[in-house]
C-alpha cells in the first residue's frame, strides 16, 4: 500500500518564480499517475483556495508575512530583513498548515523550498506524529538570500547576518526524518554548517529534479542548424548567474562565425548588459519557452557564480541533445562530469577558449553522458527514488 504524501513548498504552478515549483509539481503529478494519494501545500497571496490539478489537491494558504515573496524587490533592504527575521516565528503558517494536516492527514510530509515558509511548519507536523522528509533545493536554511552570494561574490562562510536571519532554522532541522538533496555540493554544505548531521547517513540521498520540456519527447530530433555556430544562454540575467562573464568572454571571440542567443530576464535593468555586448553578434530575446532556444542553438553555456544547486537549464539542455558549457560548480558540474566542457566559475579568458574550441571544432552532437543523464530524471525514475526514501523513512 502507498503511502499518502503531502508536499509542501513555497509556490505551485501556475505561481513559478525558479525551477523547485516545477520540480515540485512533476513529482507530485508523476506520483499521483501511478496511483499514490498525493497532494500539495503552498503560499498563496490570497485567500485559502483548494483546488486540483493534473490529479494532485493544491492547498494555497495565505502566507502570513509582511509582504508577498514577488514583491521582495518593491521593499528596502531593511525592511526585507526585518521580514525575514520575523517571518520565523510565523505561527500563522503553522495554523493553517496544522488545519491542512488534519484534513489531509498524510502518512509523510515531503518540504522543499521553504523560502518564505517559517520552519514552524515542521513543529505542527511533528506534534501530529507525521515524519518529515525534507529536500534541499537551494540555501535557503543557511543564507538570507537563499543563494550563498553577495555582490562580492560567492560566500565562503555564513556571515552573522545571515545566521541571525535564519538562526531559528538551525534548531528546527532537528525534526527532519529524512533528508534528499538535488546535488552532492548542497548536501554537503549543509552537513559542513551542522544541519542534518542527526540524519544517519542512509537516510541521506541525492535525487536530481526531474527534467523534462514541453514538446520535446523520446522521439525528438533537433533539427539541423546552418549559418555560424549559435551560442545560447537560459535563465534569469543577474551577476550571480555569471551574464557579466558569458558577455566579457564573447568580446574575446573571433568578430563573425558565431553569435550568441540571451533568453530571460532581468531583475534589475539591462542597460549594463546591452552596453558589454554593444557591437557584437548578441541578441537579448527576453523569455522563451526552453525549446524554441534549443532549437535554434548549437550550445548552451551556464556560467553560474554561484554553486547552483542542480542547473535546470543543464538538464533540459540534454533533453534536447544540446551540449553545455557550464562553470566548474555546484550541480552544474555534476550533471555534465566531463572537464572538456568545464570552465572555472568567472574565468572569462577560459571560457572564451572553451567557446573558441567549439567554434574550431564546429557543430558538436548530443552532449556526452546524455544517456546517463535523462534516465536518472524521467519523472518515473525520480518517483521510484522517493518511493524508496518514504519506505526507509516509515520503517525507521
Amino acid at each position: 500500500m502507498t503511502p499518502r504524501i503531502l508536499h509542501l513548498s513555497s509556490l505551485y504552478p501556475p505561481h513559478i518564480v525558479g525551477g523547485a515549483e516545477r520540480s515540485v509539481s512533476m513529482l507530485a503529478e508523476a506520483q499521483a499517475a501511478a496511483g499514490w494519494d498525493v497532494a500539495a501545500a503552498c503560499l498563496t497571496p490570497g485567500e485559502a483556495v483548494e483546488e486540483h490539478r493534473n490529479g494532485v489537491a493544491v492547498f494555497r494558504m495565505p502566507h502570513g508575512n509582511d509582504f508577498w515573496l514577488e514583491d521582495w524587490l518593491a521593499h528596502s533592504q531593511r525592511q526585507r530583513e526585518w521580514a525575514k527575521f520575523k517571518q520565523q516565528a510565523n505561527v500563522a503558517i503553522e495554523r493553517r498548515f496544522g488545519a491542512i494536516l488534519d484534513r489531509f492527514r498524510p502518512d509523510i510530509v515531503h518540504t522543499h523550498s521553504l523560502v518564505d515558509v517559517s520552519t514552524r511548519v515542521w513543529h505542527a507536523a511533528r506534534r501530529r506524529g507525521i515524519p518529515i522528509v525534507h529536500t534541499l533545493r537551494d540555501f535557503d536554511l543557511l543564507c538570507a538570500a537563499s543563494s550563498m552570494y553577495r555582490d562580492s561574490g560567492p560566500c565562503t562562510h555564513r556571515h552573522l547576518k545571515c545566521r541571525i536571519l535564519t538562526f531559528t532554522k538551525q534548531f528546527d532541522q532537528r525534526l527532519v526524518s529524512t533528508v534528499t538533496a538535488v546535488g552532492e555540493e548542497v548536501l554537503a554544505r549543509h552537513l559542513r554548517y551542522g544541519f542534518f548531521r542527526h540524519v544517519p547517513p542512509e537516510r541521506r540521498r541525492v535525487i536530481w529534479n526531474t527534467a523534462q520540456v514541453e514538446g520535446i519527447g523520446s522521439d525528438y530530433a533537433k533539427p539541423p542548424l546552418g549559418g555560424p555556430i549559435t551560442f545560447g544562454y537560459l535563465g534569469r540575467l543577474s551577476p550571480e548567474k555569471g551574464v557579466d562573464t558569458l558577455l566579457q568572454a564573447a568580446r574575446l571571440l573571433p568578430p563573425t562565425g558565431w553569435r550568441l542567443l540571451i533568453a530571460g530576464a532581468a531583475l534589475g535593468p539591462i542597460a549594463p548588459y546591452e552596453a558589454l555586448a554593444d557591437g557584437l553578434p548578441v541578441d537579448f530575446i527576453g523569455f522563451q519557452a526552453p525549446k524554441a532556444l534549443f532549437d535554434a542553438i548549437d550550445v548552451l553555456v551556464a556560467p553560474s557564480l554561484w554553486a547552483e544547486p542542480l542547473g535546470r537549464t543543464v538538464l533540459e539542455a540534454y533533453q534536447a541533445h544540446v551540449p553545455v558549457i557550464g562553470a566548474r560548480s555546484g550541480g552544474i558540474a555534476e550533471i555534465i562530469a566531463d572537464d572538456a566542457w568545464l570552465v572555472p566559475p568567472g574565468d572569462v579568458a577560459a571560457l572564451a577558449a572553451r567557446m573558441r574550441q567549439v567554434l574550431e571544432d564546429g557543430r558538436a552532437g548530443s552532449p556526452p553522458g546524455r544517456d546517463r543523464v535523462v534516465a536518472r530524471t524521467t519523472p518515473q525514475a525520480v518517483a521510484r527514488a522517493f518511493a524508496d526514501v518514504y519506505a526507509e523513512t516509515l520503517a525507521r
